[in-house]
């Protein structure tokens, strides 16, 4: 649920034509936003995308849905929301190259598991000086995961309302439907919920080991990056002594 998988012919052109037109301009967008970036950040970049990649090609059957666990939280907050963005294009264009999802939902999912990420750091760096690094991304992983499944769930209802013959024509689309009415929200809303537990807890993990073995791949905290520089944790530096002049 992380993303569509969803074959070509399926969704309306009206719905995936649009979304691959967003996903491109926001992907020109951060291209510009990230022009100048060194080796380190480009190596960095493909780590972390191919780590997300292998996550997410191995999905999690949730009842009639499959979910995948996406890494986005986290990447976003280590890559900030341009590159995070750029990856999770790279990534969901992979997938469809593997079978998981036809080319006409690339931009739909680009759209759906890049937001997440770009809005991870933001959340990251306005939370980390009151909960620390591990909470912080734990935190901010959940909620970009909520919002990327919000994303999800509405792009799905809104190809219902574009194909309004749908249920009519097919008795199986039909089925489901009534089934999601009646149960269905109430067997994989905690489901989802569970899922977003234990990304968050990915999250929470890696945050945690980095802050000890790598703590500059972690951003400062949105005040330090403003003006204060970033110091360790020890507590204040040493006072100046008055002038007695």
């Amino acid at each position: 649920m992380s993303h569509l998988h969803i074959p070509d012919g399926i969704l309306p052109l009206a719905l995936w034509a649009p979304g691959l037109a967003l996903a491109l301009a926001v992907l020109f967008a951060t291209a510009r936003a990230s022009l100048g970036s060194g080796p380190r950040q480009l190596a960095l970049q493909s780590a972390l995308g191919g780590m997300m990649l292998a996550l997410m090609a191995l999905p999690v059957p949730i009842t009639a849905f499959d979910y995948c666990m996406t890494l986005a939280g986290p990447v976003g907050v280590l890559l900030g929301s341009a590159a995070g963005y750029e990856v999770s294009f790279v990534v969901t264009l992979m997938l469809a190259l593997l079978g998981q999802g036809g080319f006409t939902v690339v931009g739909l999912n680009a759209f759906v598991l890049g937001l997440g990420a770009m809005v991870a750091r933001p959340l990251y760096e306005r939370t980390v000086p009151a909960l620390g690094p591990a909470r912080a991304m734990a935190l901010a992983t959940a909620l970009s995961q909520l919002l990327s499944s919000a994303c999800w769930v509405g792009i799905l209802l809104l190809s219902v309302r574009l194909t309004p013959g749908l249920a009519g024509e097919h008795v199986i689309a039909e089925s489901l439907l009534r089934a999601w009415q009646r149960v269905g929200a109430a067997v994989v809303l905690p489901l989802l919920l569970v899922a977003v537990a234990v990304e968050s807890f990915l999250g929470y993990g890696l945050a945690r080991f980095l802050a000890r073995v790598r703590p500059d791949l972690l951003p400062a905290p949105a005040r330090d990056r403003a003006g204060t520089p970033a110091g360790p944790a020890s507590g204040p530096g040493p006072v100046e002594p008055a002038s007695t002049a």
